[in-house]
């Protein structure tokens, strides 16, 4: 008779909520009911373990009353109850993931081993998603609108990696977190090929976002190794750019196009959020216009009436058909105001206001510098598989104290 010990079980329970989330991922452009449902488990789960284990942290408890009123005036405020409703319950996506990162707070080890299980698989099926893209297969994980077009992610020609998650942002995003995370706790065996596999899979997703936080944080956090390696990075770039010059001239060229839209130009549907957002700054809006009115998959689907009082222009995304605007912070602010989103931004950094300057602290700023820049053209504040991946492992970091090797735990 097959014997499971508890430690197992409890292993099992505590990365259970990981597995449902990211096994709805994999099936958001194939079923997406199945997919929003498997989330949603993984969501009601950490609610649910949160209540069971009866661990709560005092300072985040009271930043989270402080912060409820907000958030309950927000769906009074609405122009749509089931709008105001269902976006507030994502606001409370990294509140909650911050509860169950403090009720898994002694498990880091666990989570190492299980991050470095989950980079490694993505490797693996994205060096089959290659194979099957030169041969022609229209693959699982590809776009398609409701006109039936089909499409995917691409830069210079070349498709941009997505793994098992379907999407080349969050594909670069977690390989960033797990080299940081790898380099930092994990002593084990091919600690030297798994961050290779980690800084591979982070440049084939070819998200610009990821490299310039990956670029950020090694000048600022990482300099003396970055001055070290930088001779190398040259010679590695000038030798990429003779190899490949049409490819590197296409990233140039999208870089360059990305900067004109977004900054110098404005000319985006990103660009023409904070041109909102700050609109309603200089109109000293302080409570905010009302939780689903801008920004989020509730002002769309419940078709918010605010979209055409400040005469909002999606510009060429029209035929993405996209579920938000992309930015998180003109989306908090508007609805929240001004007063509620800083109330809201402070709440989720209260696991960073601590005596103690360490090492554990510096990984946790790492980690929170690249969700928060990431957010300011994305909704990865609110999407779970962003929030599995970054806040969820704020207090196991915090908490760690055993230096042994991690092979061991």
């Amino acid at each position: 008779m097959l014997k499971i010990n508890k430690n197992t079980i409890d292993k099992f329970l505590i990365l259970l909520p990981f597995l449902l989330i990211y096994i709805g991922t994999s099936f958001q452009n194939i079923n997406d009911s199945i997919s929003s449902m498997l989330k949603i488990l993984g969501f009601g789960y950490m609610v649910f373990y949160i209540f069971l284990n009866q661990k709560i942290n005092k300072n985040l408890f009271l930043g989270t009353f402080f912060f409820l009123p907000f958030l309950i005036y927000g769906v009074y405020n609405s122009f749509n109850i089931k709008a105001g409703l269902s976006d507030a319950i994502r606001y409370l996506f990294p509140v909650i993931t911050l509860f169950y990162s403090y009720s898994i707070r002694n498990y880091l080890p666990l989570l190492i081993k299980f991050i470095i299980f989950f980079v490694l698989i993505n490797f693996f099926v994205q060096i089959i998603n290659y194979i099957n893209w030169i041969r022609g297969v229209d693959q699982w994980f590809y776009y398609e609108t409701s006109d039936g077009l089909r499409y995917y992610n691409q830069t210079a020609g070349i498709i941009r990696a997505t793994g098992i998650v379907v999407f080349f942002g969050f594909f670069g995003f977690f390989n960033l977190i797990a080299l940081f995370l790898v380099k930092e706790f994990y002593k084990g065996k091919y600690k030297n090929l798994i961050l290779g596999v980690c800084l591979m899979g982070m440049f084939l997703s070819v998200s610009y976002k990821t490299f310039v936080a990956f670029f950020v944080i090694l000048m600022f956090y990482y300099y003396k190794t970055f001055f070290k390696l930088l001779p190398l990075l040259i010679i590695a770039f000038i030798t990429a750019l003779a190899i490949f010059p049409k490819a590197f001239d296409s990233i140039i060229k999208d870089i360059v196009l990305r900067f004109t839209v977004y900054i110098s130009e404005g000319t985006s549907m990103r660009a023409e959020s904070y041109r909102v957002m700050f609109q309603e700054f200089n109109n000293f809006n302080l409570f905010g216009k009302g939780i689903g009115a801008f920004g989020g998959p509730a002002s769309i689907l419940y078709n918010s009436p605010y979209y055409q009082e400040i005469y909002f222009y999606w510009y060429d995304t029209t035929w993405l058909e996209l579920p938000t605007t992309d930015t998180y912070p003109p989306h908090a602010f508007v609805e929240l105001g001004i007063i509620g989103g800083l109330t809201y931004f402070f709440l989720l950094c209260i696991p960073l206001f601590r005596r103690k300057f360490n090492k554990n602290l510096m990984v946790a700023l790492v980690i929170y510098f690249t969700l928060f820049f990431d957010m300011l053209f994305s909704f990865s504040l609110n999407n779970l598989e962003f929030l599995m991946f970054s806040l969820v492992l704020i207090y196991p970091i915090l908490n760690y104290t055993n230096q042994k090797n991690l092979r061991n735990a």
